[in-house]
């Protein structure tokens, strides 16, 4: 199995500002302000997160592959941690606009509009933890996916 090439290699203009989260804020160009992006300090060129404003909602994470330049982007519901959106792309610009929509609590489809490579999963935000609508948003999800052709992650 051949070894990863360095990180600093496949994303240059991440190194250089020296983490995912501070690359991110400077291809909005602005646009995502105060928005608190955040990486690790073990892996500050390949990972960051950034908090919704909706509490239903777990921090939408935002990794980049090891083996070619492209980001996954994934954003989950809190109660069971199931996906809510998952996505993936070679432009960091669009991954912007998906955490800037995902922090000021868009709608799902209002998210993949912004960021088009964003896959809504079929499931739904269900914010008051309700059985019957988790079981609905579950239910609609897998039929969501038995329905489409087989989509890679």
């Amino acid at each position: 199995m051949a070894t990863p090439p360095d990180a600093a290699v496949l994303y240059p203009d991440v190194a250089a500002h020296g983490s995912l989260a501070t690359a991110l804020q400077a291809e909005a160009e602005g646009c995502l302000g105060a928005v608190p992006v955040t990486s690790p300090g073990s892996a500050p060129l390949l990972h960051a997160t950034v908090a919704g404003t909706l509490p239903h909602r777990e921090p939408l994470r935002i990794c980049a592959w090891s083996h070619e330049r492209r980001w996954s982007v994934r954003g989950a519901e809190q109660f069971q941690g199931m996906p809510l959106v998952n996505g993936r792309t070679d432009d960091l610009a669009e991954v912007a606009r998906a955490v800037r929509a995902w922090h000021d609590g868009a709608a799902l489809e209002d998210i993949r509009r912004a960021a088009p490579s964003v896959r809504l999963t079929g499931r739904f935000d269900v914010s008051d933890h309700d059985p019957a609508r988790l079981t609905e948003s579950e239910w609609q999800g897998m039929r969501q996916e038995a329905s489409e052709p087989e989509y890679a992650w």
